[in-house]
């Protein structure tokens, strides 16, 4: 990985419903006003393998779905992702932003679904190749500000947004934890401020970064 230049690939994490899809696209946006070529990647997703695991992880028929499948599919995806599109992208010079990444895994299944942290830690260095992106930001929204959203919301929920709050909570406390340890990479943005603000906000950390 030291051939790559991590600080051209940026990971958007929170929980849902806390305005990433929003915020991506404004930053990808600004970006390519700015005369950059950006791709936007999801996970788990954007190869043909990835999409089908999608599929299998979140149909709400397989809510029977051992918690070591669920964070194997999900690593299974990400695998495919970084081998076959991350890792090609950034070694071009091209900026990334993924819509979640390892750091998900660990707050959802690792935090979630109470799984072994250590164990956790490696398979997501196993599924990663070990990279990390230069930047991360985490739009913190609390699980009930997230409940309120999702009843307000004209769209069904998928397998994992029906797991109810204590679940989330868990996963709210283990993103907590993750900012904690890693606080060069992150940026946690209060989730409930104006698009327009957290945009501003973002618009200066990536600024920063990478030299705008």
């Amino acid at each position: 990985m030291n051939s790559i230049d991590a600080s051209h690939f940026i990971s958007f994490e929170g929980i849902d419903f806390s305005g990433k899809s929003t915020q991506i696209s404004l930053l990808k946006e600004f970006l390519e006003e700015n005369h950059y070529t950006v791709y936007f990647l999801r996970e788990p997703g954007d190869t043909e393998i990835s999409e089908k695991i999608r599929q299998i992880l979140l149909d709400k028929n397989h809510h029977c779905m051992n918690e070591w499948a669920e964070i194997f599919l999900y690593s299974a995806a990400r695998v495919q992702l970084v081998a076959e599109r991350i890792i090609p992208l950034l070694k071009e010079g091209q900026i990334v932003i993924a819509d979640r990444y390892v750091d998900s895994t660990t707050a959802y299944q690792g935090y979630g679904r109470q799984l072994d942290l250590d164990v956790v830690k490696t398979i997501n260095q196993a599924a990663t190749f070990g990279l990390l992106p230069g930047i991360t930001f985490y739009l913190e929204l609390t699980p009930d500000e997230l409940f309120k959203r999702m009843n307000n919301a004209d769209r069904t929920a998928d397998r994992l947004e029906t797991a109810g709050i204590e679940f989330f909570k868990r996963v709210f406390n283990g993103y907590k934890q993750i900012a904690n340890l890693n606080k060069q990479r992150f940026c946690v943005i209060d989730a409930v401020q104006s698009i327009e603000s957290i945009h501003q906000k973002i618009v200066k950390e990536v600024s920063k970064r990478i030299g705008l």
